[in-house]
């Protein structure tokens, strides 16, 4: 188990793009979010899943929590996250990443240092805060976003001391960068299936 942090699901938003709810279409004979809940369980011994509708997951057996900001997007999962568990740091994975490589969770795990706020891959086209480790101290500025009706993820990264891991790095443990593969439409889906075969 990966010390002192919790995992933690984000199983929000509407899948408007995909035409259902993506974190329970089939991907190898399971729902997309039982891939990442199967990984993330075997990784920490603290987890929990954000939804605001509990109901759908319990097949999970997961501890759950709802937004206290609801309609405020992913960074109101975050806030939810933060505000519930107990470990100082929290590793948070979209539902909707089914390829996410175990050695790259660990990876962003280690890269974890006394005085930053959150751990962010930074790919090519930019950062991927839905693969992301977040320390406990940047809820402070969390929940000041969302007081103010600032959601945007990308700009509390300019808040926070943020430590950005750079695609060289990140190839290490995954050379391929699957585990960044997310799904927003079916043929997203096809595609993710297509990698997986490979």
């Amino acid at each position: 188990m990966i010390a002192d942090t919790a995992g933690i699901i984000l199983a929000g938003g509407k899948s408007s793009r995909f035409g259902s709810n993506k974190a329970l279409a089939l991907f190898q004979d399971k729902a997309l979010i039982s891939h990442a809940g199967d990984l993330l369980a075997s990784l920490f011994s603290e987890i929990l899943l954000v939804t605001n509708s509990p109901e759908t997951y319990d097949f999970l057996g997961w501890p759950m929590t709802g937004d206290i900001f609801p309609g405020a997007g992913p960074l109101a999962g975050i806030h939810a996250a933060l505000k519930q568990v107990a470990a100082p740091q929290l590793f948070v994975l979209g539902c909707d990443m089914p390829l996410v490589q175990e050695d790259l969770i660990r990876l962003l795990c280690a890269e974890a240092e006394e005085g930053w706020d959150a751990v962010v891959p930074e790919l090519s086209r930019g950062l991927e805060p839905l693969c992301a480790l977040y320390g406990k101290s940047c809820l402070p500025l969390v929940a000041q976003n969302l007081r103010e009706g600032r959601c945007q993820l990308h700009r509390l990264f300019e808040q926070l001391r943020t430590k950005r891991i750079p695609e060289q790095v990140l190839r290490r443990a995954d050379p391929g960068l699957i585990s960044f593969e997310n799904i927003n439409r079916l043929p997203d889906l096809e595609a993710v299936k297509l990698l997986a075969g490979r």
